[in-house]
């Protein structure tokens, strides 16, 4: 028996994007294609792609989530490191915790901190988070993350909360609009992304394919998923699709 990617997809939450993306790097190459040049999955790759998913649950970078099914990687060994990193996030979240602790005093005037203090825990899910995208998109994301750092280097505290501020306040315009009904083609929802897309060009410029992928990871991504579709359910996808819209007729 075998099955398409559109199944494959409804099967294991796995976006067709990302399915596609693992033939493209050998991670998960289909048995072959049917009518129409649909791939076309068979038994062992359904259980191929859920060692997958759970490597990749567990935080093991793609890259080596390859080695280890191949065989050139210890699977053992691949989730004893893993344990370490979770040991040692578990110390960072410590230092997380008393960070949003002595930013509630600060802010209420109980406690000073310095500029470096209001990051503290912060920076290694930065890092961690910009070496999982570029594995599963490419150095052309590492670039992005550069440019972002090098324009809000001189950004104050006031600078990001007024950022992320103007960011979920869109978000919230963004669900409203989708809970009156409207499609992502609609042309206020388009002026709603060019406002989106310029909020993403304060930190870096994407060119069409950029920012399409960009919609993309929304979906694909947890941390993204999550933060817009707890403003109003499927928001994630339906900006996914509107984003692509607006890139295709805006961005070269």
């Amino acid at each position: 028996m075998a099955w398409t990617t559109a199944e494959v997809a409804r099967m294991s939450g796995a976006t067709a994007r990302t399915l596609r993306h693992y033939d493209a790097v050998g991670l998960l190459v289909p048995a072959g294609t049917g009518a129409g040049g649909v791939r076309l999955y068979e038994r062992e790759h359904l259980l191929r792609l859920q060692r997958i998913l759970l490597l990749r649950e567990l935080g093991v970078p793609l890259a080596v989530v390859g080695q280890v099914l191949d065989g050139v990687h210890d699977e053992v060994a691949a989730l004893r490191a893993h344990a370490d990193q979770l040991e040692a996030e578990g110390g960072r979240l410590v230092r997380l915790a008393e960070t949003a602790r002595r930013t509630a005093a600060h802010l209420e005037g109980e406690d000073d901190m310095t500029e470096q203090q209001f990051f503290e825990g912060l920076a290694r899910d930065r890092d961690r988070y910009e070496e999982d995208l570029v594995a599963q998109h490419g150095e052309g994301v590492r670039a992005a993350f550069a440019q972002a750092r090098e324009r809000t280097a001189g950004w104050s505290r006031e600078d990001f909360e007024r950022g992320g501020r103007e960011h979920r306040e869109l978000a919230e315009r963004m669900g409203a609009a989708k809970r009156r009904g409207a499609a992502p083609g609609d042309e206020g929802v388009q002026a709603l992304v060019a406002e989106h897309h310029a909020g993403v060009a304060a930190h870096w410029t994407p060119d069409r394919t950029a920012y399409r992928g960009l919609a993309d990871t929304y979906v694909e991504d947890e941390r993204f998923r999550s933060f817009y579709d707890d403003v109003e359910t499927g928001l994630a996808a339906w900006l996914r699709d509107a984003m692509s819209i607006w890139a295709d007729a805006n961005l070269t």
